[in-house]
């Protein structure tokens, strides 16, 4: 785990706000010099704290209108060749190892029923996936992101 400092969090904090600012403009806001922001933003990226630079996009204004939730039971021998079936599937955004019922969990989107429907035969589609269960939000609200978390961390 990677120890973020003050400035460090400053600087999350800025970027939250102002994602497209200039070094120059979140120097000035910072009170700190260019290069210092810079060289923060290169270590940041480095230890793989920031991501990506990429816009965030609204799945559901960009026409994928249903979310889904997807619990699988593997094969326990085929960890490995699941993951790498469910990476080759566009739809699915994430894949996390859960403890309790079920081995992973998916986050997946489509653009409708019918869609959502194709997506789940196809991340069935392997033997080692035992069983599946999926529910869908009714309605979703983003309340933070793991950025802002981070950026407001005591």
């Amino acid at each position: 785990m990677t120890e973020l400092t003050d400035t460090d969090r400053d600087l999350l904090r800025v970027l939250r706000a102002h994602p497209r600012a200039t070094v120059t403009d979140i120097a000035r806001d910072l009170d700190a010099a260019r290069g210092t922001v810079y060289a923060r933003l290169e270590r940041l990226e480095r230890l793989g704290v920031i991501t990506g630079w990429g816009p965030d996009v609204d799945p559901r204004a960009a026409g994928f209108g249903v979310l889904g939730f997807v619990n699988l039971e593997i094969d326990q021998d085929a960890h490995a060749d699941v993951m790498a079936h469910l990476r080759a599937i566009t739809e699915v955004l994430q894949i996390h190892t859960v403890t309790g019922i079920g081995d992973l969990m998916c986050i997946v989107i489509a653009i409708d029923n019918d869609h959502m429907h194709d997506v789940l035969q196809r991340i069935t589609a392997t033997r080692a996936v035992r069983r599946s269960q999926t529910q869908l939000a009714l309605h979703s609200e983003s309340v933070r992101t793991a950025t802002d978390v981070v950026a407001n961390q005591n």
